[in-house]
């Protein structure tokens, strides 16, 4: 996969403002200082021990108890969201939520090779700290969906009255469908074998493009879906309607129209202190695509035109964009796309990126404009490095594909897939506490001779300002199979406090090593 070779921006310090958004292709084998290696195989199974398929499982209290490395208090993080967050696979349409205390982003999928739109799955991502992102791999494939071609942006809400998280998803511009699952992190299986909306649902049938949903539960469990689009000069095609209390059917007889002006795409509904804010895509009317909003007291009528939240921003080349708006611990965020990594790495302009930036209001409740030069979001809580630290939760990388973990023929989870030499993994931020002295991962490898992870303290080129120096070495020895996987364990000398950390593959020839699916530290 071309997107897999890209890596984030190398980035100065949080403090400095004016720090550089270019990027390099990877880290470097030099300007390390070599420290304790040796590693040991502590364990070997077919079997991953992950804690399921879509549940998060990072940054937890450690064996000792507690938020903080060995029981202490957390370390504070100094660090930042390296935007695009997601830079191992090309992602468009960002969808945000808090779930289970965690912001969980839906997002397309667009292939490397597309030439038009043509996404065929989506993915999932969660954070608690909005810098390392955990990729809970595929949520939905088109190949399990039988009526329908294309995948474009999704959404999902929660039901308290069922206990299920719903997945709304399009097919192409032409209907839209539901899935259904126990976690927020999917998979997620089709509800119905058949559309939820389409064409000849009562209200619907003179909307150009029947997609983009988003769907919102309001504050006494009603849920609504908006959707809808169409090119300028064919009339109002943002549509909303409630859905049933199993939210796998609709409540009205006829979909409401929502007269938002300039509307092309991109629906989206958020609350803030009794007021409905209805945001959405403009057209291409008089300048390239903006994300304007109305407001109203109602959620589905009496909506007026508010402003623009965010202009077209910069490196997306005055293209489509897509967002959505979410609180958590406090503060607001808005996620949208550009095309910064396909700006700078020769793809279209159909590989897009996702991305977040702070999202403020006025007194009146009036959203503050968004600069289209990206803002920077900090890192909100340090990450507990004696806890299990899932392999797939980046703040940036190189070169890193991943892949299910299967336990008995069955999905159990997702790893990092397919190293190759010199790929490497950022994380930002972790607490050592009072230091560590060990290094333990879970490992597969079906290749010739295995590799090593090197475990860099402070970042590396790519990732940091500072290329990190070199704490330990585990050797990776062959496990007999991709999912053949065992643990391996070596001596490491990390220093107490807060650090950031890269892992670097290394090994010889170009096919890939080794697969990895958490580490920790002890």
């Amino acid at each position: 996969m071309l997107a897999a070779a890209l890596s984030a921006p190398s980035c100065a310090s949080p403090s400095d403002p004016g720090a550089s958004t270019g990027g390099g292709q990877g880290g470097s084998s030099g300007n390390t200082t070599a420290s304790a290696g040796g590693a040991t195989a502590v364990g070997t199974s077919s079997s991953s021990t992950t804690s399921g398929a879509g549940g998060a499982t990072t940054g937890g209290a450690d064996e000792t108890g507690g938020g903080g490395a060995g029981g202490a208090p957390p370390g504070v993080a100094n660090g930042y969201a390296r935007n695009p967050i997601v830079s191992h696979i090309f992602t468009a349409d960002p969808s945000a939520h808090v779930f289970e205390g965690r912001v969980y982003v839906y997002a397309s999928h667009d292939p490397d090779d597309q030439s038009g739109y043509e996404m065929v799955d989506y993915h999932v991502f969660s954070s608690d700290d909005l810098v390392n992102w955990q990729d809970h791999g595929v949520a939905l494939d088109v190949a399990d969906i039988p009526w329908a071609t294309y995948l474009y942006a999704p959404d999902c809400c929660y039901s308290e009255a069922t206990g299920k998280y719903y997945l709304y998803f399009p097919d192409s511009g032409n209907a839209i469908g539901v899935a259904v699952s126990d976690s927020p992190g999917g998979p997620f299986v089709d509800a119905l074998g058949k559309p939820l909306i389409s064409r000849s649902t009562p209200g619907v049938g003179d909307v150009d493009w029947v997609f983009d949903p988003t769907c919102f539960v309001d504050d006494d469990g009603q849920a609504y879906l908006y959707f809808g689009g169409g090119p300028s000069g064919t009339g109002d095609n943002a549509r909303v309607i409630r859905l049933g209390r199993d939210m796998i059917s609709l409540a009205d007889a006829s979909a409401t129209t929502i007269a938002a002006p300039a509307f092309f795409e991109a629906s989206f509904m958020h609350k803030r202190d009794g007021k409905y804010y209805f945001s959405y895509s403009t057209d291409f009317s008089g300048h390239s695509p903006y994300i304007d909003y109305m407001m109203s007291d109602n959620p589905m009528t009496g909506f007026t035109y508010a402003g623009t939240i965010l202009p077209n921003p910069a490196d997306n080349s005055g293209d489509n964009n897509h967002h959505s708006i979410v609180e958590y611990q406090g503060n607001w965020y808005i996620f949208y796309h550009n095309r910064v990594l396909a700006k700078r790495d020769g793809f279209s302009n159909y590989q897009r990126s996702i991305t977040l930036d702070n999202l403020t209001y006025d007194a009146q409740g009036k959203i503050v404009q968004v600069s289209a030069m990206q803002g920077r979001v900090a890192q909100l809580k340090s990450v507990n490095a004696h806890a299990r630290m899932e392999a797939e939760t980046m703040a940036a990388q190189r070169g890193v594909e991943i892949d299910v973990v299967e336990e008995g023929g069955k999905r159990a989870g997702v790893a990092v897939a397919w190293l190759e030499d010199q790929d490497w993994i950022g994380y930002s931020q972790l607490d050592f506490g009072r230091g560590a002295e060990r290094f333990r991962a879970r490992v597969s490898s079906a290749s010739a001779n295995g590799g090593s992870i090197e475990v860099l303290l402070g970042g590396c080129e790519g990732f940091t300002e500072t290329p990190g120096e070199r704490v330990g070495v585990c050797e990776v020895s062959p496990t007999g199979g991709w999912q053949a996987w065992k643990d391996v364990e070596c001596a490491v000398q990390v220093p107490p406090g807060v650090h950031d950390l890269c892992l670097r593959f290394t090994g010889t020839g170009t096919a890939p090593l080794f697969n990895l699916d958490y580490f920790q530290f002890q």
